[in-house]
């Protein structure tokens, strides 16, 4: 029997990134064989060694050997995978020189960067042979300052939980994961504080025990955690930040509904209305009082809040999957024309 060799890609992220293993799935699910390389991972990346090299010089040097052999380790893996494609999750650590000479190996290099870090992206997107982004406003920076033509748009996504709405627990009426950062976030305690009294229950890092909202806090989520927490909960907030010029939705919109829970978003990035309908697929609010009145109405009207919750389930299996969105980067390299200076969503 004749054995068809698969399609070779491998996949870059940070270490122990959630959005690794999806990725894997997908393009194995796509017909490729795949290998993954972290781009960030060691000490050198923990809280600590950040604090510590502000304050020591001579740490910085140990970052940069560090950076030096991910860069290695990276183009000696290409060299011995020979695989057809490199897709890279961010990969801040990744240097232009690395990717410049993985592309003169002939494989082709694909960039996903879900930040707005205008400083790191405007200086690694010109090396890649296609760089999406998520956010519309630095893909018209790179467009329109830079004259790039490699740039696109493409959302974040959800690998959806099987019949999530079979014997649901919904052992919390309202939930919130994520920082508590007043600087990037200052609607986030605000917000929340309105609602305290009806059920709400918090996940995020170590800060929210010095605030207001400390009796509702239940410590970290680690991992695929969050999953637990979407499935059993009614409702699942969604508060942006304000402050930065960037839209961009967040990758907490599609995992909320692919748990089949009912998502309250405000219209800070108002994107979010081209990927889910306002009123029937999510629910949106613009002010403390006008979520909690949003959130009492629909934990006392069950029926309508699972209508929701469903609705938005359905979009996200059907149209926002990791699956759709590799189909959508292939179907990208292949007809770049079809994507170029237009929105995925706006067509």
């Amino acid at each position: 029997m004749i054995s068809i060799m698969k399609p070779k890609i491998i996949i870059v992220t940070p270490d122990r990134s959630f959005f690794r293993d999806p990725h894997v799935s997908a393009f194995e699910a796509l017909g490729y064989e795949c290998a993954t390389f972290s781009s960030r991972n060691g000490f050198v990346y923990h809280p600590w060694f950040r604090r510590l090299s502000r304050k020591i010089s001579f740490l910085g040097s140990l970052k940069k050997f560090k950076v030096n052999l991910i860069n290695k380790g990276l183009l000696d893996l290409v060299k011995r995978y020979k695989p057809q494609y490199v897709f890279v999750q961010k990969g801040e650590t990744i240097s232009p020189a690395t990717i410049n000479s993985i592309k003169g190996l002939r494989v082709v290099t694909v960039n996903f960067y879900n930040d707005f870090e205008w400083s790191v992206i405007s200086k690694i997107a010109p090396h890649y042979d296609y760089f999406f982004t998520q956010h519309q406003e630095i893909l018209n920076r790179l467009w329109r300052e830079l004259n790039l033509k490699n740039c696109f748009y493409m959302a974040h996504a959800a690998e959806p939980l099987r019949n999530p709405f079979i014997n649901r627990e919904n052992k919390y009426p309202v939930s919130f994961v994520g920082t508590y950062n007043p600087k990037i976030y200052p609607n986030r305690e605000k917000y929340l504080l309105t609602i305290k009294d009806i059920g709400l229950n918090v996940w995020g890092n170590d800060d929210w025990v010095n605030t207001s909202l400390r009796e509702c806090f239940h410590g970290r989520s680690h991992g695929d955690e969050r999953f637990d927490i979407y499935r059993q909960s009614k409702i699942v907030i969604d508060i942006n930040w304000e402050h930065v010029q960037s839209d961009g939705i967040s990758v907490r919109p599609f995992e909320v509904t692919a748990s089949g829970a009912c998502l309250f978003a405000d219209l800070v990035k108002q994107d979010i209305k081209s990927v889910y309908e306002e009123g029937k697929e999510f629910v949106s609010f613009s002010s403390g009082e006008e979520l909690r009145k949003r959130v009492k109405y629909y934990l006392e009207h069950e029926r309508e809040r699972e209508e929701i919750a469903r609705a938005g389930y359905n979009r996200t299996i059907t149209e926002h999957t990791y699956a759709h969105r590799m189909k959508q980067l292939f179907d990208t390299m292949e007809h770049p024309d079809k994507y170029l200076y237009k929105n995925a969503f706006h067509k």
